[in-house]
């Protein structure tokens, strides 16, 4: 082979190995690709179908986005999409959650019923290890919003995001002083035990459907 040959060979190779890496390292929320490129949907659309085909970031963006400028009611479509599909898309689980609170303080009728589906939502992204969620959900069981009050659950979701991997990775401050003091308020040492002894038991559900 000449020189020449083999180095095209080699640059050939390289090609082939960046292409692979950058596919390996897609984001865990299906937000791998490049902010700056574009895969169809027109801003605030929301994707086509609600099929198991692959997920843009342009959708996932486009929802985030519309969430944190206050117009739910445009996210939450794309938001359900998202959510719907399940393991590695707990971040869209989250946003749908913290939407449909949103519109349920603008919605007395329908208050009750979006508050109980918006905890559902950022429950089952808490319990797959979602940080945020996590935080969550101790305001959740301590206020009784969307789900019966339980000081000791709320707790429990207190010890798992204080030693939640992706908050300590990220750097995420730990529950506000105000809201411990308001557990440690609610609790007494027979609440704190049982609230310790949920932490140990508790198992993703995914983890425990693999078992």
């Amino acid at each position: 082979m000449t020189r020449i040959a083999f180095l095209a060979a080699a640059t050939a190779a390289l090609v082939l190995a960046g292409s692979a890496a950058q596919a390996q390292n897609y984001g865990a929320y299906g937000m791998g690709a490049a902010q700056n490129q574009s895969y169809g949907p027109t801003q605030h659309d929301a994707p086509a179908s609600d099929d198991k085909g692959p997920v843009s970031r342009d959708s996932i963006a486009i929802a985030q986005d519309l969430r944190l400028k206050g117009q739910c009611d445009k996210a939450v479509p794309i938001l359900r999409r998202l959510s719907d599909r399940g393991e590695g898309f707990e971040m869209s689980q989250f946003d749908l959650g913290m939407c449909l609170f949103e519109l349920a303080a603008k919605d007395a009728a329908t208050a009750e019923a979006l508050r109980k589906e918006g905890a559902e939502w950022v429950l089952k992204s808490a319990n797959a290890g979602f940080a945020k969620a996590q935080a969550k959900a101790v305001t959740l069981y301590l206020d009784g919003v969307g789900v019966a009050a339980d000081p000791v659950e709320a707790q429990k979701w207190a010890l798992l995001y204080h030693n939640n991997g992706m908050r300590l990775g990220i750097g995420l401050p730990d529950i506000a002083p105000d809201l411990s003091k308001r557990l440690d308020t609610a609790l007494d040492d027979t609440g704190r035990k049982e609230a310790r002894a949920r932490m140990r038991n508790w198992t993703p559900p995914a983890a425990t459907a693999d078992e």
